[in-house]
């Protein structure tokens, strides 16, 4: 971990040291410390909140340092964690319903991120903030899941997908449903639209080690830490570990599972070619929060040059103030590293760059016939989109 000295903004390092549910006693002096100093918390509340570490910072800040920091914005934190609390309560139960439902269906849930990742590394679904369920189902089960979920009131982002004229060379990102009048989103993820993963995932495979997790006295069957540590190393790599809160879930379940079998956790990213991520959403953890890794399995990652590197500059990265949106030629170069082998690399950022999905059908609607051209078209919708991203940044800090 990176010593006090090297913390370059003064916010950031207040959102790092509170970023986790246990603080030993030199974490806990270093925020007593920097709630004393002069800080602009107005950014400080904004960042945990773009980080969604608002939960754990106001834990951490009303036990450890309230009697120092000013009281408005320990107020403003504690009334950000209630509101987050219940809305983590709110979705839990929805998403106990839903699983309920889906079974009775003959589809079999599998929940990841949200709750359960809540539950299996935090030990309470309210420190950790999430704004939709995450459900990982079999692409064949899709057709009873559409009817599920429209019969308690959802309605697909993208209702063309279950229709005729739904191209099958156009695959989602996933499965969005909305219930506006609550203001509820579940995604359905599927082998098929966990594009990220170098290689498909074996659902049949990881369903036979599914373990449950308590949620509201209901056991809700989730993956085994092994496969979700892996999971969520995906997950955070597909979106370049632009939040604090994705480097501290690793942080978090791999304290919280002290029997976690390594071996089987490297094997199996192995076997989906996404060691690279692994080991780079591990560097990350141990880099930034000081997590703690049994010998054989830092010194496994460390050997890891590229990911060594990579964890390096995105720590960097959440160190600094704001931080700018990366452009097309980053995320492509970002890709191309996550996976080992030069060639890999390449094919792996090549797919995830030409591979369609659900948004180039909405931007371009192409008829059937011209599908084909999607792929084509693919990466200049994303340089497009990019660069308008980054002027309405540009725009929004000046």
């Amino acid at each position: 971990m990176l010593s006090p000295g090297e913390l370059a903004n003064p916010e950031k390092r207040l959102l790092i040291a509170c970023a986790r549910t246990t603080v030993e006693p030199r974490i806990a002096e270093g925020i007593r410390e920097l709630c004393s100093a002069p800080l602009d918390w107005d950014f400080a509340v904004e960042e945990a909140a773009v980080n969604s570490i608002l939960p754990l910072v106001a834990r951490q800040i009303a036990a450890l340092a309230a009697d120092i920091a000013p009281a408005r914005h320990v107020d403003r934190l504690n009334k950000a964690a209630r509101a987050n609390a219940l809305r983590c309560l709110t979705l839990t139960a929805e998403l106990i319903r839903i699983a309920d439902l889906l079974r009775a269906a003959g589809v079999q849930p599998i929940p990841y991120k949200g709750p359960v990742t809540a539950a299996q590394a935090y030990g309470d679904v309210a420190l950790r903030e999430f704004e939709d369920l995450d459900i990982v189902v079999r692409q064949r089960d899709m057709g009873k899941v559409n009817e599920v979920m429209m019969g308690l009131g959802y309605r697909p982002k993208h209702p063309w997908r279950f229709g005729s004229a739904n191209s099958p060379s156009v695959v989602p990102g996933e499965y969005d449903y909305h219930d506006d009048a609550r203001r509820l989103i579940v995604e359905f993820h599927t082998e098929l639209t966990l594009r990220h993963f170098p290689v498909r995932p074996d659902l049949e495979e990881m369903s036979r080690r599914l373990v449950p997790v308590m949620l509201s006295g209901h056991a809700v069957r989730t993956f085994a830490p092994e496969d979700m540590l892996v999971l969520l190393c995906v997950h955070g790599s597909k979106d370049f570990w632009e939040r604090i809160s994705w480097i501290a879930d690793i942080s978090e379940l791999v304290r919280a599972q002290p029997q976690l079998d390594w071996d089987a956790a490297f094997g199996r990213a192995e076997e989906l070619k996404a060691a690279r991520m692994l080991n780079l959403g591990l560097a990350l953890a141990n880099k930034l929060l000081g997590m703690q890794l049994p010998d054989t399995a830092l010194a496994r990652v460390r050997r890891d040059s590229v990911a060594d590197t990579v964890a390096s500059e995105i720590v960097r990265r959440h160190l600094i103030g704001r931080t700018s949106e990366r452009g097309a030629g980053e995320r492509f170069r970002f890709r191309r590293r996550m996976v080992a082998g030069s060639m890999a690399g390449w094919r792996y950022a090549v797919r995830l760059t030409t591979q369609p999905a659900d948004e180039d059908s909405a931007a371009i609607g192409l008829p059937g016939p011209l599908a084909w051209l999607y792929p084509l078209l693919r990466p200049f919708r994303l340089a497009r989109e990019y660069r308008a991203s980054r002027r309405s940044s540009s725009s929004t800090r000046s």
